[in-house]
């Protein structure tokens, strides 16, 4: 200790910042030593020595060494005349050494990152501005009140104590669940803010495991000066904590416009109430009587770390020291408390860096296990609470496996998994929040239970049930094309290695369906994606969840979800914040070498190319926007001459949809000529079980296109053509794709 004070005081007497550096003066287990610094004065100051603001040209400090130095960081003083009324000062008692703030952070963290001279640096600047009258920047808000070591803490929601203050300086008397604690209390107020006459306090000893303790009931008093002809009053000069008892609250109330006569008959009038109720022994009441005291102060800027909150909120607690032979006899103390916000929605979205208006946004989650719980509660503890959940599964045992919410066994029937959800997410305070048990496929295509379930102003439905049957009522859903909301599914693949993100353009222009044949489109060219969806397996695996009981599912563990619904989250987060693009997204996440963390890529996709075609009962053509463009770069490559190539893509029976989504290059021996094509042979068929495999198995071949360059529709060779290729297709339907100067037709033929 002996050595390390030593070198504490070397360091001080070689900063150039010190104009005096004292003698070591110990007591006990501390050091103290005083320095002088001098103050750079404004010119106006400078002849009297003292600034307007009263901060001398020399002013001597003392820095306070505990037996713990070096570990923990000296306590800084200033003389104990210092001027009070300056904001960045702590509280204190009348008498002793004033304690200015001088890091907005700890100063042991300040100290072990920079040493010593940096909290002497924090100190002079601290004086420089003190005497320019600059501690406080009104442009970047008003610095709240500091407190600091206070026993006792009040959760409320300023905004609505804020909105409650009478504006006629009334006081409004509002109730208060509490707890005692070390001499202090923790207390909530009532989140209604619901009036009360004639409380009284009410208070239930304990002796347990944990002490001695109270807990029980008391009031919130809410006092704000009254409005002047509809303007508040205003308090735009700092004033630093001083309550220390009855008499200074309410000098303190006095000092900022309250009525201070009405404050002291209201606290006198709940005392008297309560000592006096027969439905309860005040004698009983060995931890005292307790009150809270709400000061509201209307400020002349926004608040630091409240934006857009111009009102600051100061809660006290009054504790009534009770004596049994004179219950009359009152004697009380007052301390500051410290102020926690109530859990709100807005508390979660300041917390998370996001605006409240973002946060407001509608949302659904159509699917309600292990990845979509986890991506909604990522949402809904950022303060994304307007949300509905969809799903009619029930919760079993092996779900706690990996989903974000354990459900304890019950007798009773099992709960579903909506109203799990819904229930974590009004836990969190989200009163908006609504549950379904509907099946989404039936929700989908039914226009009735669409409009029940899906908000009209909705802006993200996402789906994470994982369910082809899901994606095929998604493809159908004529309620899905008149919602203004924006369709996103999520998908893993390859037991984890794999988290996709599909995002349907705007007015739907590019579809799920359209992002799905994407994702497989790009697996022919992009290896890593290929082999992280493959994985050991993307398909569903038997998992035994009791001796006759089995559950389709991937194995994976909780660690490995919870990885791309973090990402997943992120990213409908920042879309969210940032407003969703126009174009379709298709965003994928693949494991890193060491299959710990994720490469995250995205890419646009623009709007579909959509042919009706009345051929073979007809089909809905949708030719994906890279092979359209493709196409049209190919055919004004070669003009006046016919071009073309192989087309591969996916077919279903069931919508009666045929995607084109990708192409295969003619062959070296294909022949151009101005009237017609022929596409070659040359290693075709090889490509084509190359594009094949290379997509996992997804795209197959589905026929072929060629250009017309100076139009028309197909010819009867052409139509011939595609009779060879669907006779060959084993009852499959076969495209032919021709391209014109005015734009893509196309012919469907099956066998």
């Amino acid at each position: 200790m002996i050595d390390a004070i030593a070198d504490a005081l070397h360091q001080l007497q070689r900063h150039r910042g010190l104009a005096r550096v004292g003698e070591l003066r110990t007591s006990g287990e501390t050091t103290q030593i005083d320095i002088d610094v001098a103050v750079e004065l404004p010119s106006r100051s400078r002849r009297s020595a003292v600034s307007e603001t009263g901060v001398r040209a020399v002013e001597t400090c003392v820095l306070t060494f505990g037996s713990n130095w070096p570990l923990s960081a000296p306590q800084v003083f200033l003389r104990a005349d210092f001027p009070l009324n300056l904001p960045h000062i702590n509280p204190h008692h009348a008498g002793q050494l004033v304690s200015p703030c001088l890091f907005e952070g700890s100063l042991d963290e300040l100290l072990h990152r920079f040493g010593l001279d940096a909290i002497v640096d924090q100190l002079i600047d601290w004086l420089h501005k003190a005497a320019a009258g600059t501690l406080l920047d009104l442009e970047q808000g008003w610095e709240p009140t500091r407190r600091d070591s206070c026993p006792s803490t009040v959760v409320f929601s300023a905004e609505k104590v804020v909105a409650a203050a009478p504006a006629d300086g009334a006081i409004l008397v509002i109730p208060a669940g509490y707890v005692t604690i070390d001499g202090g209390l923790y207390a909530i107020v009532n989140a209604e803010l619901i009036a009360q006459v004639d409380s009284v306090f009410y208070q239930e000893a304990c002796d347990d495991k944990l002490g001695k303790w109270g807990k029980g009931h008391t009031v919130a008093f809410i006092a704000r000066a009254p409005m002047d002809r509809e303007h508040p009053h205003v308090i735009g000069h700092y004033q630093p904590e001083t309550v220390v008892d009855f008499a200074t609250l309410l000098d303190r109330a006095e000092e900022l416009g309250i009525n201070r006569d009405a404050l002291e008959r209201g606290l006198d009038g709940y005392y008297g109430r309560s000592i006096l109720d027969l439905r309860q022994d005040a004698r009983g009441w060995t931890h005292g009587l307790y009150a809270i005291v709400i000061l509201v102060v209307q400020r002349p800027v926004p608040l630091v770390g409240s934006p857009g909150r111009s009102v600051e909120v100061l809660p006290y607690v009054v504790r009534y020291e009770l004596n049994t032979q004179s219950l009359l006899e009152r004697n009380a103390t007052v301390h500051p408390a410290f102020h926690a916000h109530a859990l709100s929605p807005e508390l979660l979205a300041r917390t998370s860096g996001i605006s409240s208006a973002t946060t407001s946004q509608p949302l659904v989650m159509l699917g309600c296990g292990s990845l979509g719980s986890k991506i909604a509660m990522h949402l809904g503890r950022a303060g994304f609470g307007a949300m509905t959940f969809v799903d009619n599964e029930s919760m079993s045992p092996h779900n706690s496996a990996r989903h974000a919410l354990i459900e304890q066994v019950s007798v009773l029937l099992p709960p579903l998994k909506a109203a799990l959800m819904k229930a974590a997410f009004e836990s969190l305070s989200h009163t908006q929040t609504r549950a379904f048990d509907n099946d989404a496929v039936t929700l989908l295509v039914d226009p009735a239970q669409f409009a029940t379930a899906i908000p009209q102003d909705a802006t993200l439905i996402v789906d994470t049930t994982a369910s082809l049957q899901v994606l095929a009522a998604e493809m159908q859903s004529a309620a899905l094309n008149q919602s203004p909301a924006r369709l996103a599914r999520i998908t893993m693949y390859g037991q984890g290695r794999c988290v996709v993100i599909l995002l349907e353009g705007l007015g739907r222009a590019s579809r799920v369906d359209d992002l799905t044949a994407f994702l497989f489109e790009r697996c022919r060219f992009v290896p890593g994606l290929r082999v992280a969806i493959a994985g050991e397996t993307s398909e569903p695996t038997r998992i035994f969840v009791g001796d006759n009981c089995r559950s389709l599912t991937m194995p994976m563990s909780d660690a490995i979800v919870s990885r791309s619904a973090s990402l997943a989250g992120l990213q409908l987060e920042r879309w969210l914040i940032d407003g969703l693009p126009s174009d379709a997204v298709l965003c994928a996440g693949i494991t890193d070498a060491e299959d710990l963390g994720m490469a995250w890529t995205c890419a646009s996709l623009g709007s579909t190319t959509v042919l009706e075609v009345a051929d073979d009962g007809g089909w809905n053509i949708r030719i994906l926007n890279p092979v359209a463009q493709a196409i049209d770069t190919d055919a004004m490559r070669w003009g006046s001459l016919e071009t073309g190539g192989a087309l591969v893509g996916r077919i279903s029976f069931e919508s009666r949809t045929i995607t084109i989504a990708g192409l295969v290059d003619a062959p070296a021996d294909s022949v151009r000529e101005a009237a017609r094509f022929v596409l070659g042979t040359d290693g075709l068929v090889q490509g084509l079980r190359a594009a094949n495999e290379a997509s996992l198995g997804y795209l197959t071949f589905i026929g072929t296109w060629h250009s017309h360059p100076k139009g028309g529709v197909h010819s009867g060779i052409d139509r011939k053509t595609l009779r060879g290729i669907a006779e060959d297709a084993g009852g499959l339907p076969a495209v032919s794709l021709v391209w014109t100067p005015t734009g893509l037709t196309c012919a469907v033929d099956r066998w």
